[in-house]
């Protein structure tokens, strides 16, 4: 694949020490006096960098819609300008991606401020569901002011944060300034594993102002899970919603871990299940960022180290898959993309950058047809910009992992376990996860501190093979590793394999 080699790049105007960014920082941190309790995290996420973000699309759009043939789309143009005209691109992945990030963490400055005004209550009553109302919450200017702070972390400007929090207030999903507003129906639980120490799971009712009685079930739209030192957080929600038949639902997590002397992490899982006369399509995604540098306060325009993967699995038991990885801040980025179809013999491998405002630069696409070789086709738009976009630039086999990565060894393996990319179902997609020792996934699918995939044409079955890890170095010598799969019904399922874990 024709991509570059780019050598004397130049960085881009460090804007960290302007007037805008020190008044920024400073108002920031001059929000001292948190609305939120201060034994619960205040962010959820590493910051998300304005290049790759939108306003909120919604937790429902979906990550897996992808056209069968991508070759199908147009004969009348060039190969990248048709997939751009499509907007077949890595960085609508990730701007996608990041939606659904924000879907998430959009609310959760709300969410912890109300829940701060009944944590007391519920910590005394640990496993005991406390009702919604049980306290009263009215909303001030500085917990508007940590509402809008929240919002622009998430990417949107000032002024963009201050027109959605509008439409938020209008649509009831945020409070105004006055508003006494119920505390959620939450329930507090102390946990004894290794991983988290706190587990808060609450519901909001539909309206804000009114009270959310216990659920009869047991089951709560969010939950929080963290360590006392804030060191590792977790936060979920569960959507569901049928329209016309079509069954929708929605599981997606947000894991963030940020460590003294360690680059801050956030890791995105969704799987989605739509479901319709007779037939499941399914869709996996991850999505991990990494800051830059391990200082946060050093880590300038929000700069971040990006990995999305998309698998969507067809109702005809087809497998896509999409593979997304490059650098990015607020001045823009330059990703890779990688688009495997191999029920259509296709392979797409993108290369693209963007400005602060998203705008594509260059966009180059290589078309493999594995049937047909010739039908091959290579095409560029625009103009590579090495002084701007060489700064996001990573070459050679090992570009763009994170931190704490760590390479699988599956040479050794159990009867019954041939190893990664083998047996009846995983030759063309495998994953795995990584668990502390004893951890069984299937029953504590969230303790997980490693995630792996392996994609056909991409890994070499049953090699060494690199994965995200972010548990300790203590925990490397037992960690074990279990592969990951979804059944038909869109369960996850769970199976131990052999294996060596080394931490690079």
């Amino acid at each position: 694949m024709p991509f570059h080699t780019l050598v004397g790049c130049k960085k881009q105007k460090d804007e960290s020490n302007s007037l805008e960014a020190l008044i920024t920082r400073f108002l920031i941190r001059s929000l001292l006096n948190s609305n939120i309790n201060s034994e619960l995290p205040s962010n959820l996420s590493v910051a998300v960098p304005r290049s790759i973000r939108k306003p909120s699309s919604g937790l429902g759009a979906s990550l897996g819609k992808v056209p069968k043939s991508l070759k199908t789309i147009s004969v009348s143009k060039g190969i990248a300008q048709d997939t751009f005209d499509y907007g077949f691109t890595g960085q609508t992945f990730l701007t996608e991606g990041t939606s659904i990030v924000s879907e998430i963490l959009r609310d959760s400055k709300r969410d912890l401020v109300l829940i701060s005004g009944a944590y007391n209550t519920a910590k005394t009553n640990p496993g005991v569901c406390i009702p919604g109302g049980k306290s009263t919450v009215r909303v001030t200017q500085s917990m508007e002011d940590e509402f809008l702070e929240g919002m622009e972390r998430l990417g949107l400007s000032a002024e963009e944060a201050r027109g959605e929090l509008v439409s938020l207030q209008n649509e009831g999903i945020l409070p105004v300034i006055g508003q006494a507003v119920p505390t959620p129906a939450m329930v507090y639980r102390k946990l004894s594993n290794n991983e988290y120490d706190i587990q808060i799971d609450y519901s909001f009712a539909d309206s804000i102002g009114t009270p959310q009685p216990c659920p009869s079930n047991n089951k709560f739209q969010k939950s929080i899970k963290f360590k006392s030192d804030k060191t590792k957080i977790f936060s979920s929600i569960t959507r569901s919603l049928k329209i016309f038949g079509i069954s929708l639902s929605v599981d997606a997590s947000i894991t963030y871990i940020t460590q003294e002397g360690k680059k801050d992490k956030a890791i995105l899982n969704i799987k989605q299940v739509t479901s319709g006369s007779g037939n499941v399509d399914k869709s996996t995604t991850r999505f991990t960022f990494e800051e830059c540098e391990n200082d946060t306060d050093a880590n300038t325009n929000k700069c971040v180290t990006l990995s999305y993967s998309n698998v969507y699995d067809t109702s005809s038991g087809d497998k896509i898959t999409t593979s997304v990885k490059g650098k990015t801040s607020d001045f823009g980025g330059y990703v890779t993309t990688e688009y495997i179809d191999n029920a259509n013999g296709e392979e797409y491998y993108l290369e693209e950058t963007y400005d602060e405002n998203g705008e594509t630069g260059y966009f180059a696409v290589d078309y493999y047809d594995i049937v047909t070789p010739a039908n091959n086709e290579y095409e560029e738009l625009g103009y590579y910009d090495s002084d701007l976009y060489g700064q996001f630039y990573e070459s050679g086999t090992n570009a763009y992992q994170f931190e704490w990565d760590a390479f699988v060894d599956f040479s050794s393996v159990i009867p019954g376990a041939s190893g990664i990319g083998f047996d009846v179902g995983f030759t063309e997609y495998d994953a795995f996860v990584i668990m502390p020792a004893g951890v069984d996934p299937n029953v504590y699918p969230d303790e997980y501190i490693g995630w792996g995939e392996f994609y056909e044409n991409d890994t070499t079955p049953g090699s060494d093979y690199y994965v995200d890890f972010y548990g300790t170095a203590d925990q490397i010598p037992t960690a074990e590793v279990w592969r990951y799969s979804i059944d038909a019904n869109g369960n996850e399922q769970y199976t131990l394999v052999a294996n060596t874990i080394v931490q690079i």
